[in-house]
């Protein structure tokens, strides 16, 4: 199976994987991870294209999607591209949490129990425990460090919170502070647990910081508005 990963929970990452029939080691022909966290929506597209391109492929057999968690916007760029594409290409879409793509490439340099972590932004990190072969024990939560479980930590969230992980006298598994969820890695890690083909949800784990403010709740912002351009609205006007 010729399998196109995208994740945007973090930084963009996408990559191009061949999964064997026979139960043989995948093989990765193209990955790209980007350095923003704010450019999702510029980054993704011309990611995709360079990735086929380079892996020589004019469509893949499926699209694998990074569920996050992740911030509200970038999560959503990412899922809705794959979504998008594979609808365009007519071939299943799946997805797979981005926590088990850290974990993944966390527990080839080290074997204990951890905790894989990401930027959740507002002085908090998204987290998930993992056992020594790195199989997710837990479901992905989002919260300030001082509510982590007595494990050391790994994953990109280290080097956003670093002052509080210091603070807390949090142990940090060396060589890993910096680890982003990797397109590729994430592929490894859903063929790893079986390759289940589940329909991708999002895992925001909190309310997007787009909300309607308090003074707006209840308004009709379409009361008194003129009509649109071309319209009739004369009574019995058909609509």
């Amino acid at each position: 199976m010729r399998l196109l990963i995208i994740d945007t929970s973090s930084v963009v990452s996408v990559a191009a994987v061949t999964l064997p029939e026979d139960g043989a080691t995948p093989t990765v022909h193209s990955t790209f991870i980007g350095t923003g966290t704010h450019r999702h929506a510029e980054d993704l597209t011309p990611a995709v294209a360079r990735v086929l391109s380079e892996a020589g492929w004019d469509r893949p057999d499926a699209v694998l999607a990074g569920e996050g968690p992740g911030p509200f916007t970038g999560l959503r760029v990412g899922l809705a591209t794959a979504q998008t594409l594979a609808f365009a290409w007519d071939v299943p879409v799946f997805g797979a949490c981005s926590l088990d793509a850290v974990a993944y490439a966390v527990a080839q340099q080290h074997h204990e129990p951890f905790i894989a972590t990401l930027d959740a932004r507002r002085k908090e990190l998204y987290w998930a425990c993992y056992d020594a072969q790195g199989t997710r024990t837990d479901a992905p939560h989002v919260g300030k460090v001082a509510v982590l479980p007595d494990l050391p930590v790994a994953g990109a969230g280290v080097t956003a919170r670093a002052q509080e992980i210091a603070d807390a006298g949090v142990r940090v598994l060396d060589g890993t502070a910096t680890q982003v969820a990797d397109a590729a890695d994430l592929a490894l890690a859903w063929w790893a647990v079986g390759a289940p083909r589940t329909a991708p949800v999002a895992r925001y784990l909190r309310e997007s910081d787009a909300v309607v403010p308090s003074s707006m709740a209840g308004v009709d912002t379409h009361a008194g508005a003129a009509p649109s351009a071309g319209v009739d609205t004369r009574p019995g006007a058909a609509r």
